[in-house]
C-alpha cells in the first residue's frame, strides 16, 4: 500500500531538503564544476522524492473495528473462569483484554502515519504489545493447568505461579518478539506435555474426553491459528482482517475449553480455586 512506504521515504526527503543538496539541486541545470563534473558529465542530483500520503481515516476505523471490538470475544471466558473461581486466571485474562484492546486501538491509529504523528496510552504501542503477549501466553499455560483437574490446590497454584514466573523469563530472554531464541515456545510446550503426562500416568481419559465442546474448541483454536498467522502479512492484510478473525475465533475456543471441566457443586468454596 502507498502509505507503508511513507517512513522510507520521510528519511530521504528529509536529506534532500537539507542545505547541501538544496544547493546542489539549484545548480543542476547550471555550469558549475563542482555539481556537473568537467565536461558536464558528473552524477544528476537525486530526483525529489514523493512523500506518500498518511493512511485515511477510514482505514483507521476499519482497522479498529476489525482488531478492537473484536477483542471483546475474550470477554466471554472471564465469566466461565468466574463460575470455577478462578481467580488468578481471571487476572491474567483481564490484563490480556485490556493489554490487547489497548495495544490494538493505537496501532489502529498510528498504522500508516508519520511517526511524529503516533499516540501512546500511558506508555508506548510497542510496550502493550508486550504485555499483551505475557498475558496471552500466561493464559494458554493456565489453560493447560486447568484441563488437568489436579485436586491438589497447592500444586495448582505451585504450577499457575511457575507458569507465570518462567513466561516472564522467557519472553525477555526471546526480547518478545522470538526471532532469535524461543524459549517461550518451550515453557508452553513443556505445559502441554505436563498436560498430556498428567492422564498418561494414571491411564485414563479425562472425564471431557467425549465433550462436544472438546471439538468445537479444538477446531475453532486451530482455525484461530491459521487466521493469527495469516494476519502476520501487513501487505494483504493492511486492515487486520484475518487478525480480527483470530480473536473471533480465539474467544469461541477458549469459551468451550475454560467450560470443559465439570465445576464442583458444592456451594461453600470460597477459597481460591
Amino acid at each position: 500500500p502507498h502509505w507503508l512506504g511513507y517512513r522510507r521515504s520521510r528519511h530521504v526527503a528529509a536529506c534532500w531538503n537539507s542545505p547541501t543538496l538544496s544547493h546542489v539541486g539549484s545548480m543542476s541545470h547550471g555550469g558549475g564544476v563542482l555539481q556537473r563534473g568537467l565536461g558536464g558529465m558528473g552524477v544528476r542530483p537525486p530526483t525529489p522524492v514523493t512523500l506518500a500520503p498518511d493512511m485515511p481515516l477510514s482505514g483507521h476505523i476499519l482497522t479498529f473495528m476489525f482488531t478492537c471490538l473484536t477483542d471483546l470475544a475474550l470477554i466471554p471466558p472471564l465469566i466461565v473462569m468466574r463460575r470455577y473461581r478462578r481467580h488468578f486466571e481471571m487476572y491474567v485474562g483481564f490484563v490480556m483484554i485490556v493489554s490487547a484492546f489497548v495495544y490494538n486501538f493505537l496501532d489502529a491509529m498510528n498504522r500508516g502515519d508519520a511517526e511524529e504523528k503516533s499516540w501512546q496510552v500511558f506508555i508506548q504501542e510497542e510496550d502493550w504489545h508486550r504485555i499483551s503477549n505475557v498475558s496471552s501466553t500466561t493464559y494458554i499455560c493456565l489453560l493447560a493447568i486447568h484441563l488437568m483437574c489436579i485436586e491438589d490446590p497447592d500444586a495448582n497454584i505451585i504450577l499457575r505461579y511457575a507458569a507465570a514466573s518462567l513466561v516472564v523469563l522467557a519472553q525477555i530472554k526471546d526480547k518478545f518478539w522470538m526471532q532469535e531464541t524461543q524459549y517461550t515456545v518451550w515453557v508452553v510446550a513443556s505445559y502441554v506435555a505436563m498436560l498430556v503426562a498428567r492422564y498418561v500416568a494414571v491411564a485414563e481419559l479425562p472425564a471431557y474426553w467425549t465433550s462436544g465442546n472438546l471439538l468445537r474448541g479444538a477446531m475453532l483454536g486451530a482455525a484461530a491459528g491459521i487466521c493469527f498467522n495469516f494476519g502476520l502479512d501487513d501487505i494483504h492484510d493492511e486492515f487486520r482482517f484475518a487478525h480480527g478473525l483470530s480473536h473471533l475465533f480465539g474467544g469461541m475456543a477458549l469459551t468451550f475449553l475454560w467450560n470443559l471441566v465439570p465445576r464442583p457443586k458444592r456451594k461453600d468454596e470460597d477459597g481460591l480455586g
